[in-house]
């Protein structure tokens, strides 16, 4: 009995590496521009030898994430899988820290089953676990956190505070939203300390806290002192999107909370990189079991911290998104509502197949001349109950590699064109001079519009000196005229960002007609 628990985490962690690591190379296609803002962070740290606690470009991103993918960069290349193999060893490690949770908070190896399982095979969870996005380590540090937290209060034991400190101190270094997770941890802390000072606890929970606070303040302290320094990259854009900026805050408060809730069930994120067309965040059939385990924690709620703990973590991870006004419902600032969610739909089912058994053996004292044949049925409801689960990595398969993988919209989505356009200008010459007009909007960063991080990425032309170097010169739409030059004799390419700006690319063609259109690929160029 007591391999066969582990066997199954073992099962369900091989299919968690199945969905995270199957076709990396291939899927998402492209790179987009975010992504390829982190590895250039990364590769130019790697050149430099300047790792960040925070870096600022960008709307400013924490450090953590960015130096782990220059350690994958400096083991794999300039790919960018490398990059999100990354997130796909944190989704997976997530895993693990979702049972070894669910089993502190109700004891029971079934119900932690079912919860890695749930998020081993969501689509939301798999999805991030696949991108080079930073916001997938919250759910990983947010979950080990409050486990050791758990486990150190119900031990007193010095490491596992310890270790709970680290998680949760590290969560600081990982994403904006993680900075909601002390409201979460506050509920356990503050049950135990109530305890103890009814006389219910034998150990000194004051220490442990004070224990468990110290690891925090001395984990966070490099970035706690960035931004004593820098306090304008604290907020970063978040108060670009507050409900608080809207001339009625209420109304769009209601209204994200509004949102949000119907991610689960009615109408998921839009934004290809974040979802699949719309479709709810959740599984029908996992959505069936978050409600039913939503709505148990609500009933025992005072009956039980770790209830209490588990609707506070899921009230207090909608912030992130409900506090906004951009892009609702919003898969990624949501992130953090992943591990509560996975969490209270394994209750459910637990609960619902409670509910079945109990019945079957009342059943069974009521008519036990028909006890084999009730028997018999209910081990085909178990069986069936299985195959049903069963039913939910096979949606998500389809989902994923099948439906959305693929699909011209998440194409575009990951600015595959671009990254294609970089590839092909890293296999030119190094004679050629070339050129890229940045066409296209999107934030400042080095004098230089967003969407080009992508092409500096594949060609490895983020610094200065590595553009001398490769002959390369980015320029925007508004300079290119007093900029370019044609030198006669040179080997002369100018790529557009925007393939589709014919005006631009006429007035080009205008003032140097030895430059003739070719179109190598999903991308245009001016070449002699």
């Amino acid at each position: 009995m007591k391999v066969r628990p582990f066997i199954l985490l073992i099962l369900i962690i091989i299919l968690s590496s199945f969905f995270r690591f199957y076709l990396i190379r291939d899927f998402p296609l492209g790179l987009y521009p975010d992504e390829a803002m982190n590895g250039n962070n990364a590769l130019e740290a790697l050149t430099t030898g300047k790792f960040k606690v925070f870096y600022p470009e960008n709307n400013g991103r924490e450090g953590l994430f960015i130096n782990l993918q220059a350690v994958s960069l400096k083991i794999f290349g300039n790919e960018p899988w490398a990059l999100r193999i990354v997130s796909a060893v944190f989704g997976i490690l997530t895993i693990l820290g979702i049972y070894l949770l669910t089993k502190e908070l109700f004891k029971k190896g079934a119900v932690a089953l079912l919860a890695a399982f749930f998020l081993a095979t969501s689509f939301w969870h798999i999805n991030f676990s696949r991108i080079g996005f930073r916001a997938i380590l919250l759910p990983f540090f947010a979950t080990f956190g409050l486990y050791f937290l758990l486990k150190g209060l119900r031990e007193g034991k010095t490491t596992s505070l310890v270790w709970a400190g680290v998680f949760t101190g590290l969560g600081f270094h990982t994403y904006l939203a993680f900075r909601f997770m002390p409201f979460v941890l506050a509920i356990p802390l503050l049950w135990y300390l109530w305890q103890w000072w009814k006389g219910r606890m034998g150990k000194c929970i004051p220490c442990a806290v004070a224990l468990f606070i110290l690891v925090i303040l001395v984990v966070t302290l490099p970035i706690g002192f960035y931004f004593f320094q820098n306090p304008q990259d604290f907020i970063g854009r978040s108060g670009q999107v507050s409900v608080f900026s809207a001339d009625s805050p209420l109304k769009e408060f209601i209204k994200s909370n509004l949102l949000t809730a119907g991610m689960f069930f009615i109408r998921g994120d839009c934004n290809w990189r974040h979802n699949l067309a719309c479709q709810p965040e959740l599984n029908l059939l996992v959505a069936i079991f978050f409600v039913i385990g939503f709505a148990f924690a609500i009933r025992y709620a005072k009956h039980s911290v770790f209830n209490l703990t588990l609707l506070g973590w899921f009230v207090f991870m909608t912030l992130p998104s409900t506090l906004t006004r951009e892009g609702l419902p919003h898969a990624l600032r949501s992130i953090g509502l992943i591990p509560p969610v996975m969490i209270f739909s394994a209750v459910g089912a637990y609960w619902m197949s409670q509910k079945i058994l109990g019945f079957f053996e009342k059943q069974k004292t009521k008519w036990p001349k028909y006890l084999g044949q009730l028997e018999r049925i209910q081990k085909e409801l178990i069986l069936l109950f299985m195959l049903i689960l069963l039913l939910i990595p096979l949606t998500t398969y389809r989902d994923y590699f099948l439906r959305w993988a693929s699909n011209p919209n998440t194409y575009s989505s990951f600015s595959t064109d671009l990254f294609n356009l970089g590839k092909f200008l890293n296999g030119l010459p190094p004679d050629t001079k070339k050129y890229v007009v940045v066409n296209l909007s999107g934030t400042d960063i080095r004098g230089i519009p967003a969407p080009a991080q992508t092409i500096m990425f594949a060609t490895d032309t983020f610094r200065e000196d590595a553009r001398l170097q490769k002959n390369v010169v980015y320029l925007t739409r508004g300079n290119w005229l007093n900029n370019l030059r044609v030198l006669p004799g040179q080997k002369i390419l100018v790529a557009f960002l925007d393939g589709n700006d014919r005006q631009l690319i006429h007035a080009v063609e205008q003032r140097f007609p030895d430059l003739k259109v070719k179109v190598p690929g999903d991308f245009v160029v001016l070449q002699n």
